[in-house]
């Protein structure tokens, strides 16, 4: 079965130093405001899918009619699984939310540190609502994920936040390395926290020739079948880091063309189309991929 990877809205109230939202607007001074339409995405999705509901540039619950899509879902028994920074919304908005998410479903709330840190990265956040929502999704039956990113401003933290993720009663607090280092050194924390593969990353966007293999992540048994990407404007790709504005122009994909948009296409038909059975069909050999490829799910042979 083939798992998705949706983008609910472009919108968010943070400005992640970090966010390719954040980069384009500091490049070209505008914003790229999409919703996706409800009714293309439960009729592109039908039945019994499993849908992550994340993004490159919004936050899904800022999507404007957010409980209403989540309804639809689930009608259509979808199992659903909400990324999110938590931040701005109602206990009463969280609690209508949840009663609509069941055991299979989960959310996980993106908050890299505490009360006085989180918001150096996630600019803007709000930590009482951060925090109300969290309460509000314990205590439903909902599995709720704490993702903890590690920055040097917050890396004293990590006990402490797993400390109070089990007073709230989070089901997993997640700690997570990252790897986005490559113009970002300030904010880079001790080097065990640190996601080393930035360093070959570096290397391939600088164009130097570098021998690798492949592992793709949206390859299952030689299929295309993990967290296939919709944007908020209803465009396929791959998976989201093809759908970057760094490489969203640059191959069949390109939204320009509307080749592959769940307005005027199924799932079957993007996937049984030749070009995108092309792509998929190369997407083990490093030197036939795209640089996108290459970055994101390549590594060095030896």
């Amino acid at each position: 079965m083939v798992s998705w990877h949706i983008e609910p809205t472009s919108k968010c109230i943070l400005e992640c130093p970090l966010c390719d939202r954040t980069w384009f607007y500091e490049k070209f001074k505008k914003r790229e405001l999409h919703e996706i339409n409800i009714g293309h995405l439960a009729k592109f999705l039908g039945n019994d899918s499993a849908v992550t509901m994340c993004g490159n540039n919004g936050d899904p619950i800022y999507h404007q009619n957010f409980l209403e899509l989540c309804s639809v879902l689930k009608k259509q028994n979808t199992a659903i699984a909400i990324h999110t920074n938590g931040s701005g919304k109602n206990k009463e908005w969280w609690q209508n939310l949840t009663k609509q998410l069941g055991p299979k479903d989960s959310i996980t709330f993106a908050v890299d540190g505490l009360e006085d840190t989180n918001h150096i990265y996630r600019k803007n956040a709000k930590w009482d609502t951060i925090m109300t929502a969290m309460k509000v999704c314990v205590s439903a039956s909902v599995k709720v994920i704490w993702k903890f990113i590690v920055f040097k401003q917050n890396q004293h933290q990590i006990e402490v936040a797993r400390k109070l993720s089990k007073k709230i009663g989070i089901d997993y607090f997640m700690l997570e390395k990252s790897d986005r280092w490559w113009d970002q050194t300030d904010l880079m924390p001790d080097q065990k926290y640190v996601d080393h593969k930035h360093e070959y990353k570096s290397t391939v966007v600088k164009g130097k020739n570098v021998k690798g293999i492949m592992n793709p992540t949206c390859m299952v048994k030689n299929k295309p079948e993990y967290e296939l990407y919709i944007d908020s404007a209803g465009n396929f790709y791959p998976c989201c880091w093809q759908g970057l504005y760094a490489f969203r122009h640059k191959d069949i994909f390109d939204p320009r063309l509307e080749n592959f948009n769940i307005k005027n296409t199924t799932a079957e038909e993007i996937l049984a189309h030749p070009k995108v059975k092309e792509f998929f069909d190369k997407i083990y050999d490093y030197e036939k991929v795209n640089k996108c490829c290459k970055i994101y799910c390549g590594a060095t042979n030896g």
